[in-house]
């Protein structure tokens, strides 16, 4: 299968010598290396669901076909995975043949979150206020029938702070075709609603940001198990209230998924969070 190929052909190729391992060379990244990645890689390695999910996301980038047989299980094939990306820069060769970082591929998996404002461009973009009003510069760009939705939704809710009507993207990242540099691709934009929660601060506790996606990981699971196709968002130590810092997760549900009982997947969504806080 192609992708075998690929894999194999990269761990062959791109194997750190001991002269890397020993820090007498250096090896420059597209991306900074994430830190402390492998409780996070254990998590996904230990979770069959997840371990399909990325496979099944990297073979549609890949353009593979279910009539293809595999030889590696969607464990095998997340080792491997995870194998080459302790080894060599595996995101700047998952670029050139599928347009996705590796943790573009875990993102896209809804297997860890989305970063609030990644690359320094507004995602997900809130349209109301505290009070649940349209700010003034979206009045003209969101459907009256959208926002009308969402409001009688928003007088409800028994617990109604930070929650939003907001636009969200997913995204990948890919190399432009002229001087091959990196740029971001939006892959979907979608309106709905947004949830904002604070969580403990892990820059405090000295926590890089894998650290801080597997301190989170059974959270996420379990709100994609239940609310599938649902964006998770993430900031470190990004919320301030009462001049006190917090992590934030966002959890937004795309009107073209939840729309319908849209106030029954809220509640569900909040009862996951405040279960696992």
């Amino acid at each position: 299968m192609i992708y075998i190929f690929y894999i194999s052909f990269f761990l062959k190729y791109n194997t750190v010598d001991e002269k890397v391992k020993k820090g007498m060379i250096s090896v420059e990244t597209i991306f900074p290396r994430e830190e402390k990645t492998e409780v996070l890689f254990q998590k996904i390695l230990d979770d069959s669901w997840a371990c399909e999910k990325l496979q099944e996301t990297f073979c549609n980038y890949l353009f593979c076909d279910d009539e293809i047989n595999s030889y590696l299980s969607p464990l095998e094939f997340s080792q491997a995975l995870f194998n080459a990306y302790h080894n060599r820069d595996l995101s700047a060769f998952l670029m050139a043949i599928c347009e996705n970082t590796i943790f573009d591929l875990l993102r896209n998996s809804y297997l860890i979150p989305y970063r609030f404002n990644a690359d320094g461009i507004e995602n997900p973009v809130i349209m109301t206020d505290d009070n649940g009003l349209l700010l003034p510069k979206y009045k003209s760009k969101v459907h009256e029938k959208d926002y009308n939705h969402f409001h009688e939704i928003y007088k409800e809710l028994n617990n109604n702070k930070k929650i939003y009507l907001a636009k969200a993207y997913s995204y990948n990242h890919k190399y432009t075709s002229d001087n091959m540099e990196m740029k971001q691709q939006i892959l979907e934009k979608n309106t709905g609603i947004l949830i904002i929660r604070e969580l403990p601060d892990t820059v405090t506790a000295n926590k890089t940001e894998a650290e801080a996606y597997s301190a989170v990981w059974d959270l996420m699971i379990e709100l994609e198990k239940n609310l599938p196709m649902a964006f998770v968002f993430y900031g470190q130590d990004s919320l301030v209230e009462n001049n006190k810092r917090y992590d934030e997760i966002g959890i937004f549900l795309p009107n073209s998924i939840f729309l319908k009982h849209l106030e029954k997947h809220v509640a569900k969504a909040e009862a996951i969070i405040y279960a696992n806080k």
